[in-house]
């Protein structure tokens, strides 16, 4: 389904997404880089929560601040991640591509539990979605699942720091 509702916050085009769908193939999770090292028994569970979505170029899937409610995995297009500079600037983060997963803030306690950077659509995207609490619950279910998950989340979020610096030294 598509709607016309747009909401405008600091210049950002924000809208419900193009489409979704509910149940996804615990196969097709095994496209995304992080979940390689779960077991299929795990990528089943992870499937039953799993939903998809698609946004149109120039969404804003989550802007920096907001209530960290969703972790989500790029399957097809681009995802521009930024953060707000000085003289209202935004600084470009990184490029989220297919296999990659981005809304870290989700799962992990920052401050307020809010989204660090946009999320902004560059292309027409399709993305999986979970919601951070149905996430939380299925950890809390399986111990193992739970850490192997965290534990490449950890690795991926230790390197933010370090192309945050290389984005800054190029200003």
């Amino acid at each position: 389904h598509q709607t016309n509702a747009y909401v405008f916050l600091f210049n950002n085009v924000r809208g419900d997404p193009m489409s979704k769908e509910k149940m996804v193939n615990y196969n097709d999770l095994k496209t995304i880089i992080i979940l390689n090292c779960l077991k299929d028994s795990m990528l089943e569970k992870l499937s039953s929560i799993t939903n998809v979505e698609e946004y149109r170029s120039g969404y804003y899937i989550f802007n920096e601040g907001e209530e960290a409610k969703n972790l989500y995995a790029l399957i097809e297009g681009k995802v521009r991640l930024e953060i707000d500079a000085e003289y209202s600037r935004r600084i470009f983060i990184n490029d989220i591509t297919p296999s990659m997963i981005f809304g870290f803030s989700a799962l992990v306690e920052t401050e307020n539990h809010n989204y660090t950077t946009y999320a902004k659509a560059t292309t027409d995207v399709k993305l999986y979605k979970w919601a951070a609490i149905d996430l939380e619950t299925l950890f809390n279910q399986d111990f193992e699942m739970g850490f192997l998950f965290m534990k490449v989340i950890a690795k991926i979020i230790k390197t933010r720091p370090q192309i945050r610096n290389i984005e800054f030294l190029n200003i």
